[in-house]
């Protein structure tokens, strides 16, 4: 074969790899992820004295949840008295509960978004925190406000142009929050319970998502989220 023949066969082969390259990166991907086992057993694993004994706890599966640990999204399979496991989520993916499994998707570089900061946060009463840095007290760079009325009326309040989008409270994640309807209005506290995950469209035009994952008893109480916001 000609010199130039074999030079342009090679050309069109790393196009043509380039290419697919190109393609598989765009494309979204899904995954289903399900609990590894559908039983699980619990027992005691200390050593006992002579005469005692431990009866086991087996259990099958009952719920699939989507929770927040460390500021990260988490995959957890419940399996009654016996307990729970849990596992950290796809990076990049956005996970929700199928029947007893889960199902995650990935975007590809066309669609995706990459975190700009994620992080748990401690809000004391009548303060203020900005979801674009990670900050308490932020002032004029806020976003939200844990505002207090009386020692019951609470709310979380957009400032600094911000917005909210309570939803139905489930984790939706980049491409879920950034098709949602915000609004300006404030949020009672009583309509976002434990566990409840809320998007944001921060004072400087980014995507976020905090899950209220404790209110503290007493007064004044604290505000314990756990948040991501994207690029």
């Amino acid at each position: 074969m000609p010199v130039t023949a074999r030079f342009n066969r090679r050309v069109a082969t790393i196009v043509a790899g380039v290419l697919c390259t190109l393609g598989l990166a765009q494309a979204a991907s899904a995954e289903r992820i399900d609990c590894p086992h559908s039983q699980i057993r619990r027992e005691v694993t200390t050593d006992l004295p002579s005469g005692w004994w431990n009866t086991p706890i087996v259990n099958s599966l009952t719920d699939v949840r989507i929770i927040t640990l460390g500021g990260r999204t988490a995959l957890q399979c419940v399996y009654g008295p016996a307990g729970a496991i849990q596992r950290y989520a796809p990076d990049g993916a956005d996970c929700r509960t199928v029947a007893s499994h889960f199902e995650c998707q990935t975007s590809g570089s066309g669609g995706g978004a990459s975190t700009f900061s994620t992080k748990l946060l401690e809000i004391p009463q009548t303060w203020t925190a900005d979801l674009d840095r990670g900050s308490v007290g932020a002032g004029n760079a806020s976003d939200i406000w844990f505002q207090a009325e009386t020692s019951d009326l609470l709310y979380i309040t957009p400032r600094n142009g911000a917005r909210l989008a309570v939803g139905d409270r489930s984790n939706r994640g980049y491409s879920g929050c950034a098709n949602a309807r915000f609004t300006r209005n404030r949020v009672s506290l009583r309509d976002i319970p434990e566990g409840s995950y809320i998007c944001v469209r921060t004072n400087e035009g980014r995507i976020s998502q905090f899950r209220v994952n404790e209110i503290t008893a007493g007064s004044p109480k604290t505000l314990k989220i756990g948040y991501t916001t994207w690029q």
